[in-house]
């Protein structure tokens, strides 16, 4: 059987790609080896700038409308923050992905649920997928597989990722959900490194959970215990335990090659400061399913305004974030001060994660502060002392350079 555009992986970034395509006019089947709803290891926080970015209400999946922030460093005492605005929607993502997977299957799109890729086919005009029972052809392949997909391997595709890893559960608290959690989400720095624990508050649980960079992963069951401990919660009483990676695109990781594209974690596209990948997973599906429709009509030769896009819009965001993630961990404990005593850096935090503005503009706006961060990024990448103090432990990651309004390496 043959569709215009095959996407792999039924997550925000492909369900969003396949809608988008198949509101183009496109012929569109969309594969994932679950059968839906299913659960998915994420904290499940939907920030306001990706809700910004869909065309419907995602009220009906919503459990709790976050404001506050409980802050600590190394599980020592802690403060609060607080915004007038809505911060976060905390879901349940069987709830949030199903949503976004109806919407698809009411723009026409076509789903094959418990279908796993197993082998992928392709020359310059076609590709060839096949499943267990099937085989299916399409003009473009979409890999939305997430961060453990092998699709643009199958394609033949060689990816470049820093990888972090992550530990969470669910303690469900007797007596109903505290008062402390009602609108309010803990971050905890600094007890792992390139990471953060977390305390997520869903309808009538608490997600809690822990990660880092990939080579704390044999450590991070006890990392977990102890932060359930230092919330207050049983560790023992844990449900739901579940480990998942995510993905950090390097400067020269594929985002496009011949007729496949990727979105999502699939391409690395998780903002490194705070690992949140909703938003780049569906601002990246609905510039693909864009580029998509151009591409099948006609209008372009090929793929690459795609990923001419990615570049100039959303690379030169996650690469800023990666400097503020490499400067973070080198003193967390010099953040929270600066969070605590300034009115500043909680300002420029929530507008962040509200979407009011972007890591480009604080660059651009504070330009000296820019030009410190630029210094001071570069420099921990290149000496030995501040890498282990950070916690990177690769010698061999790539620099990276900021020029105004572009990402080079």
């Amino acid at each position: 059987m043959r569709f215009d555009v095959i996407v792999v992986g039924a997550g925000p970034a492909g369900s969003t790609t396949a809608r988008e395509c198949a509101e183009r006019g496109l012929s569109v089947l969309l594969l994932d080896k679950a059968e839906f709803p299913r659960d998915k290891p994420c904290g499940g926080g939907i920030t306001v700038r990706a809700l910004r970015l869909l065309p419907f209400s995602i009220e009906s999946v919503v459990e709790r409308v976050i404001t506050d922030v409980y802050l600590t460093h190394k599980q020592g005492s802690g403060f609060s923050r607080r915004s007038d605005d809505h911060l976060v929607s905390m879901t349940q993502r069987r709830n949030f992905d199903m949503l976004l997977l109806e919407k698809a299957l009411e723009a026409g799109v076509t789903l094959k649920e418990r279908a796993t890729v197993r082998h992928v086919s392709r020359d310059a005009t076609s590709v060839d997928i096949s499943t267990d029972d099937e085989t299916f052809t399409a003009s473009v392949l979409v890999a939305a597989d997430g961060a453990n997909g092998k699709t643009a391997q199958m394609s033949g595709i060689e990816q470049n990722f820093l990888q972090q890893i992550a530990l969470e559960g669910n303690i469900t608290p007797l007596g109903g959900m505290p008062e402390e959690w009602q609108t309010c989400f803990g971050l905890d720095v600094g007890s792992v490194p390139g990471g953060y624990g977390w305390v997520f508050p869903k309808g009538d649980h608490l997600n809690v959970g822990i990660g880092g960079w990939r080579y704390v992963g044999p450590g991070l069951r006890n990392s977990l215990n102890n932060l359930a401990k230092f919330y207050g919660f049983e560790s023992e009483n844990m449900w739901g335990l579940r480990g998942h990676y995510l993905t950090i695109r390097k400067p020269d990781s594929p985002l496009v090659d011949g007729n496949v594209a990727l979105v999502g974690d699939a391409a690395g596209l998780v903002d490194p400061m705070s690992d949140e990948g909703i938003y780049s997973s569906i601002w990246s599906g609905q510039t693909a399913a864009r580029n998509i429709a151009d591409y099948i009509g006609g209008e372009t030769a090929d793929l690459l305004n795609y990923k001419r896009e990615i570049e100039s819009e959303l690379v030169p965001e996650l690469n800023i974030s990666l400097r503020f993630h490499d400067l973070f961990q080198l003193n967390p404990g010099l953040y929270m001060w600066a969070e605590k005593h300034t009115s500043l850096v909680w300002a420029l935090a929530r507008r962040i994660l509200r979407g009011d503005q972007t890591y480009v503009n604080v660059m651009l706006t504070h330009k000296a502060t820019g030009n410190l961060i630029d210094f001071l990024s570069d420099l921990v990448r290149v000496t030995p002392f501040l890498q282990r103090r950070s916690g990177l432990r690769d010698p061999a990651l790539p620099q990276r350079f900021f020029v105004r309004g572009n990402a080079q390496t």
